[in-house]
């Protein structure tokens, strides 16, 4: 009977190559959080309602009034965020009318973000802004009456 011997480095290493071998990269089995992607402005809220186009029609969402405005918010995996918002100019005319327009360029913002507890912080600089996340909708709560905002919207 013959007894054959293989030394252990080479044992070690087909042990390695076999169990090796099933793995996949781990880039192709990450799942990416469902929040990372580009959402979209489709709300901008506001308190009183307002008849900003001149139609006759109050609305309580900029959007509907005046198609200038609109926002994109891009979040991505490595927990970095970037925004373009085209807002509005709000000035107080008298006895709760206010004037909105269209500003002449876009705002872009940028920074990291964390989500816990279905709270999406945006952090840039030393300012944090809060939205919560359901599903396909970011809602950040601002709960202010013009000229502030109520409250604005994304969706995915």
């Amino acid at each position: 009977m013959k007894i054959f011997r293989i030394p252990i480095v080479s044992l070690i290493f087909c042990s390695a190559l076999l169990s090796c071998s099933g793995d996949s990269d781990p880039a192709d089995t990450a799942q990416v959080h469902p929040i990372v992607g580009t959402w979209d402005l489709v709300e901008l809220v506001i308190n009183p309602p307002q008849d900003i186009d001149g139609d006759g029609n109050t609305t309580t969402n900029i959007l509907n009034e005046l198609n200038c405005v609109s926002g994109t918010l891009i979040l991505r995996e490595d927990l970095t965020w970037n925004s373009v918002f085209t807002g509005v100019n709000i000035t107080t005319i008298t006895e709760g009318q206010f004037f909105i327009s269209c500003p002449i360029s876009p705002q872009t913002n940028s920074g990291t973000w964390q989500l816990q507890n279905n709270q999406l912080t945006l952090f840039r600089g030393t300012t944090s802004t809060f939205f919560m996340y359901n599903g396909n909708r970011l809602t950040n709560s601002v709960g202010e009456d013009l000229p502030g905002f109520r409250s604005e919207i994304y969706e995915k």
